[in-house]
């Protein structure tokens, strides 16, 4: 079986989003991030997620070029015709038949991440920590310090592209 690695920004109380929208907008250091992070690898999301991202971009095709998007969903069916370049699963089992030859990046939303975080396969967590306070109806999961340590953190400062400081972590399952 692969294993995961789970990509997500949070602001502070570990928001993740409200109303189906990043709270803090577009940063543009964290958008970089994900793109080189993610690029030429499997991204696994939720229906909802895929929805808010056409959204976001206002299109339903080539929605993150360069990137395979399987799409998490009770009913995959649903994708058939709206999204093309997208993958319908419903459930994990299908995920982890992916193969082994690329990273697969666990990309949201809130129930997407609980299912993940849970699974031993999922070893890596690729943390935007963005430093501000939003009002959010969407949160990730609490990251117990005995299970997670933090192997990595890059602080980046606000600037004129980025309205709020953020560190980028990776935080490494324990062997515990």
């Amino acid at each position: 079986m692969p294993t995961f690695e789970v990509i997500v920004a949070v602001a502070k109380d570990n928001v993740i989003g409200y109303k189906g929208q990043l709270p803090w907008g577009s940063l543009q250091k964290d958008l970089k991030h994900f793109r080189d992070m993610t690029m030429g690898h499997a991204i696994v999301i939720g229906y909802n997620t895929l929805v808010a991202i056409s959204s976001m971009r206002n299109r339903t095709t080539k929605l993150l070029p360069g990137r395979v998007i399987y799409v998490l969903t009770r009913d995959p069916q649903k994708l058939n015709g709206r999204f093309p370049d997208c993958i319908g699963v419903s459930d994990i089992d299908s995920i982890a038949r992916i193969g082994t030859r690329c990273r697969i990046f666990i990309a949201g939303g809130e129930d997407i991440y609980h299912q993940f975080v849970e699974l031993p396969q999922t070893r890596v967590v690729h943390m935007t920590r963005i430093f501000a306070k939003y009002h959010g109806d969407t949160f990730f999961p609490h990251l117990h310090n005995t299970e997670w340590v933090a192997r990595k953190e890059v602080f980046h400062p606000a600037d004129q592209k980025n309205k709020h400081a953020m560190s980028f972590i990776t935080l490494i399952r324990s062997a515990n």
